[in-house]
């Protein structure tokens, strides 16, 4: 099974969960680099409230994800201060911050390379088996049509079965997919998103934040072992088996 996304900065849940469904996960690089996404920026949580994190970047009109560089004035370490600050009375915010820290602070100028880097990272913290692959360096095609595109990939990966976050069902022909051998199972995880003990619980639980969230609330095996159960219950055949 294969998920297709473009390449997040430091995830939400759902991502992560694709991770250990997944036995290929394909990082959509080669798409237009959108402003106010996910691809440079994501949510945690404060004393204030849910506030950002982000990484400032270069950017054009019509720019590609690829081709997107982080922009000079990124500053990990005060990134790095922020979470501390936010999550500094959590179990786990040392081990968290263990896994994301060298990634943030390894001096990528390009935010592909960043991205790849932060996932690479959760995935084996994770303990997820998935490959990870950039589509710039799949024969994906620069085809227009997203469906023929996600079915080039799919067949540059060797999977046949996509699996499909429920934003993509505005556009996503599983029909055409079907008839090129590609099967779709949706994922549907904002629905079951798992709750924890999250930080600054007075302001109730707040679903949809970056993973650095519930790292730091119950560690990555505990995250891992939530996330294996959600998955086990939801899609019981998914193959979120054991660390590589």
């Amino acid at each position: 099974m294969i998920y297709i996304e473009q390449p997040p900065f430091l995830p939400w849940l759902g991502f992560c969960e694709a991770l250990l469904a997944s036995t290929t996960v394909a990082l959509y690089d080669d798409v237009q680099f959108t402003e106010r996404g996910w691809q440079n920026r994501n949510r945690i949580k404060t004393a204030n409230g849910v506030n950002w994190i982000t990484v400032p970047a270069s950017r054009k009109t019509g720019q590609l994800i690829r081709d997107t560089r982080i922009a000079d004035s990124f500053d990990p370490t005060a990134v790095i201060k922020g979470i501390r600050l936010a999550y500094g009375r959590t179990a786990y915010i040392d081990e968290a911050l263990q896994v994301i820290a060298p990634a943030l602070s390894a001096g990528h100028r390009w935010l592909t390379d960043l991205n790849l880097d932060l996932v690479t990272q959760i995935a084996l913290a994770l303990g997820s088996r998935a490959a990870l692959l950039l589509t710039s360096q799949m024969a994906s095609s620069d085809c227009d049509d997203k469906n023929v595109r996600l079915v080039n990939i799919c067949e540059a990966a060797g999977e046949t079965n996509l699996w499909a976050g429920s934003g993509t069902r505005e556009y996503l022909d599983t029909a055409a997919l079907s008839a090129s051998g590609i099967t779709v199972t949706w994922n549907e995880f904002s629905g079951r998103h798992p709750r924890y003990a999250q930080a600054w619980p007075k302001q109730g639980f707040v679903p949809g934040l970056s993973v650095i969230d519930a790292a730091c609330a119950i560690g990555w095996a505990g995250m891992s072992a939530m996330l294996r159960a959600g998955l086990r219950a939801y899609h019981p055949t998914a193959p979120s088996g054991e660390a590589r």
